[in-house]
């Protein structure tokens, strides 16, 4: 999960010849740190190089991630993504970005409830019956020709109450 880890560098990516690279996405001659019959593979990971190498994918941010109200989780990613630019034209953003604000909100209220649940000492498995007691609690005594409540501007019958809707024979 080094993707989303605020730094990187600790997994690295060890050749068959004993040669050591910051990252197995970066195995290439700049980032080599050396070879474990040369060094022992304890010194090449805790070199400042690879240190640095962890710290960079931090400190190279640009401005629109370090914005982000999802930087928590996504921290801009894997740093071999980003090379789109930002609104702003700043390059150095994740071409994933756009995908991980959608998600990372998208989970926002599940991941509470969870949390909220293990903290009550009950099961997160818990979740889809809470997910589903305040849906039935969003909709109760909508009409089906009314507009539908989550703002679609749909009847209700045509957006959620489709699912709920009896099958028509």
């Amino acid at each position: 999960m080094c993707v989303f880890s605020e730094t990187c560098g600790g997994a690295v990516a060890l050749e068959h010849n004993g040669d050591v690279h910051s990252c197995d996405h970066y195995v290439e001659p700049g980032y080599l740190l050396g070879n474990i019959n040369d060094t022992p593979l304890g010194d090449l990971v805790r070199s400042e190089r690879q240190v640095q190498f962890g710290r960079d994918k931090r400190d190279t941010l640009p401005q629109y991630c370090r914005d982000c109200e999802v930087r928590f989780a996504c921290h801009g990613g894997c740093p071999k993504n980003r090379f789109t630019t930002t609104p702003d034209g700043e390059p150095g953003l994740n071409y994933l970005c756009t995908g991980y604000q959608h998600f990372f909100n998208h989970i926002d209220e599940p991941m509470k409830i969870m949390c909220g649940l293990l903290q009550q000492g009950r099961a997160p498995a818990e979740l889809p019956r809470v997910l589903a007691e305040r849906e039935a609690d969003r909709f109760a005594g909508v009409g089906r020709n009314d507009p539908c409540p989550c703002g679609s501007g749909q009847k209700f019958k045509k957006c959620h109450g489709a699912s709920a809707a009896p099958a028509v024979d």
